[in-house]
């Protein structure tokens, strides 16, 4: 049941029984009205610090301080509460002064009790263009918010569907600046191919008002086409004209192609079920069939249609159907049953058959059916390797990649291994496995990692992942990439599901880079020094414009063996994370790089945090860059932006069909470069998870954008 909020109102009247006139005949005329009443300004004052009023009347001639006094110090502390100047003082000056001064309205006291009814609808009509004020300004924050904050890209369109703005999150989906886009029309954003249907569609929109949602392909400013699920909402006015139309979308082209890929191994999976001699089914909580293979037709003699929802038992003979019952509850209770009985053909032939049955269970462990096979007896050996082969199948759609999974019940502490895991680790399989179980095959000096990981997911609610050695049974010794994230009920993490995949490999591949390194590294310097060494013995026996050429060559060398090993050797990982003062960082850069007559600025100012020593050669990389493009007489900027920093010169800079270009090791376009450096950047950016574009700078230059720094 909804009630009219009532509206209080303070009366000032320097005379109190006028004032409690007043107060009597306001409330008859409307019973929403609460009159609250004081005799001087510096009473209304002190009431006005006490309560919140919806509106303030006050006489005009009072001493000490008059109407449009008060009304000065209510506005100091109240200024947008409605004011009217309710005076027996009535004058053309003073109404002038009155609404001059800002006064919502003025009313001149006059005889009998029609005045009441005057300055009852003076009042009423106030608050209620006061509280629509509010409301208005309350709405408009909350669309702002919602606008600035959605985890969603939204895009605000004009009536002719132009961009008027766009949040944050759309320019990071899009890879567009809102200035890039505020202006354009829709058809920047949607395929040529695309623009007709789409066309039709925001005509339905703004004609039916309602909201739409459907998939689209969205091109982004590196020309990338990205699936994107988009919802169109219209705004109208009272008048029911459209006053602006609110997008919302995001980026699911992840999610598409996952489920295409499960679209293929599913059609893969009951290609590979159908072709297999043996019966496959599943039959839900009830006994009735849910799914099977076209062995099952082919023996039935019954359609799709026949089979679906049909009793298991009345495959079999009524004689046999009892046994059958019971192999079903045996499954149901312990988990596995298996029965021998003939299935009935289309001309009543019994076919003998063993029936072997498995309970399905839900993620909390809920009984939801039983998944099978049958096997012809008859041929049995042939039928043996089938079945091999279909469980082979269910074990390589369950550890897809090769992956093992597990899960753990914060509550409780269960935990869960799939069948693949407990292989992986070598060990034997159990019912209910442990997390202390996993972590002590860990070895001892990376378990602290795979503990701060799970930890770091229990208490961040973000995913996490760590690698470690573990140690098998067996004593051998392997490496994994763990990986973890949460899961939510009602928005509290109840349980971590996760993955142990073998990277043993790539560790391999990893040691044996950094040995090539090393080697080349020793076995590039070491003639190296000995150039060196000659060249000054050749300084000290006679002089020659070649030996300064040597001298650069060997400069040179430095250069390439230093990009290389550090290329060689950047694995994505970073080291300790701390607090950096960034500008302070830039100036330390700046001072290392030998520039030239280069000009340095400094607009960096904030804290974020990093690797330091990866962060200075980020820097000392992207300043060495643009000195050794653009010459010494270069100036180079170095400033914040939302979410990163920029590193921005006034050279030439690259044309925009080479930015993809220049982070290839070895590719340079000046002299003498070794064109490793922008590779290492990428390097850099990518193992602190950061996002690096090239664009151009105001002045023309190259200016590179490092952002999703936190």
């Amino acid at each position: 049941m909804s009630t009219t909020p009532p509206i209080r109102v303070l009366h000032v009247d320097d005379e109190p029984d006028f004032g409690a006139m007043v107060a009597e005949f306001l409330e008859r005329e409307d019973n929403r009205l609460e009159i609250t009443s004081a005799s001087s300004a510096a009473d209304g004052l002190t009431e006005l610090q006490e309560t919140q009023f919806d509106c303030i009347v006050s006489d005009y001639d009072m001493p000490r301080q008059n109407g449009l006094e008060f009304f000065e110090s209510v506005r100091e502390t109240h200024s947008d509460v409605p004011f009217i100047l309710f005076t027996g003082k009535g004058s053309e000056e003073i109404a002038s002064d009155a609404l001059s001064a800002g006064v919502d309205d003025y009313l001149q006291k006059q005889g009998g009790t029609s005045q009441y009814t005057l300055l009852t609808n003076r009042i009423t009509n106030a608050v209620a263009q006061y509280r629509s004020k509010q409301e208005f300004e309350a709405s408009q924050d909350r669309l702002s918010l919602f606008f600035e904050q959605s985890p969603l890209g939204v895009i605000e369109w004009t009536t002719e569907f132009d961009i008027a703005r766009v949040n944050e999150k759309a320019e990071a989906i899009l890879g567009f600046d809102e200035a890039d886009l505020v202006g354009s029309s829709w058809r920047r954003l949607i395929p040529e191919s695309d623009q007709e249907e789409v066309s039709e569609l925001f005509k339905e929109i703004v004609a039916e008002s309602a909201t739409y949602g459907f998939e689209q392909e969205t091109v982004c400013e590196s020309g990338e086409r990205l699936i994107c699920e988009w919802h169109h909402r219209v705004v109208r006015d009272d008048h029911g004209d459209v006053v602006t139309v609110f997008s919302k979308f995001q980026d699911i082209t992840s999610r598409v192609e996952r489920q295409e890929t499960l679209a293929e191994e599913r059609a893969f999976i009951e290609q590979a079920v159908d072709s297999i001699n043996d019966v496959f089914y599943v039959v839900d909580t009830e006994g009735r069939l849910t799914r099977w293979n076209e062995r099952l037709n082919e023996i039935t003699g019954r359609t799709d249609a026949e089979l679906d929802g049909e009793s298991v038992l009345s495959f079999f003979p009524e004689a046999e159907q009892g046994r059958v019952a019971d192999a079903v509850e045996t499954a149901v209770e312990s988990g596995t049953a298996a029965v021998e009985a003939n299935l009935l053909t289309p001309d009543g032939e019994q076919i003998p058959y063993e029936i072997t049955g498995r309970r399905l269970t839900d993620p909390d462990g809920g009984f939801v059916g039983i998944v099978g096979i049958g096997r012809d007896l008859t041929e049995r050996q042939e039928q043996e390797q089938q079945l091999r082969f279909v469980r082979d199948l269910l074990d390589q759609t369950e550890d897809i990649a090769e992956v093992g999974g597990w899960e753990l019940e914060l509550a409780t502490g269960e935990m869960f291994w799939t069948d693949h895991l407990f292989e992986m680790l070598g060990v034997e399989y159990e019912e209910n496995p442990s997390l202390e179980k996993g972590l002590d095959m860990c070895l001892e000096e990376d378990r602290q990692r795979v503990v701060d990981a799970i930890d770091k997911v229990v208490t961040t609610g973000e995913p996490a992942e760590a690698e470690a050695r573990f140690k098998r049974p067996n004593g051998e010794i392997w490496w994994v990439a763990v990986q973890g994230e949460p899961v939510f009920e009602d928005g509290e993490i109840v349980r971590l599901r996760g993955a142990l995949q073998d990277i043993t490999d790539h560790k391999r591949r990893e040691e044996q880079l950094e040995q090539f390194a090393s080697i080349v590294s020793h076995d590039l310097r070491n003639p190296l020094n000995v150039a060196e060494g000659r060249l000054e013995l050749a300084r000290e026996e006679c002089e020659s414009v070649h030996l300064d050429g040597v001298e650069k060559a060997h400069d040179r060398m430095h250069e390439l063996i230093a990009d290389l090993l550090e290329l060689a050797r950047g694995d994505g990982r970073v080291g300790l994370m701390e607090d950096i003062d960034f500008g302070a960082v830039a100036a330390e850069c700046w001072d290392t790089v030998d520039t030239g007559g280069a000009t340095f600025v400094n607009e960096a100012t904030g804290h974020f945090y990093a690797d330091r020593g990866q962060l200075r050669r980020l820097l000392e990389n992207l300043i060495r860059n643009a000195v050794d493009h653009a010459g010494q007489d270069v100036t180079v900027t170095i400033g914040d932006q939302s979410g990163g920093f920029y590193v921005v010169d006034d050279g030439p800079g690259i044309s925009k069909e080479n930015h993809e270009d220049v982070f290839a090791p070895g590719y340079s376009t000046a002299t003498g470069g070794t064109g490793f450096g922008l590779s290492i950047v990428r390097q850099i950016v990518e193992a602190h998870n950061w996002d690096i574009r090239l664009g151009s700078g105001d002045g023309g230059g190259l200016r590179v954008d490092i952002t999703g720094v936190e």
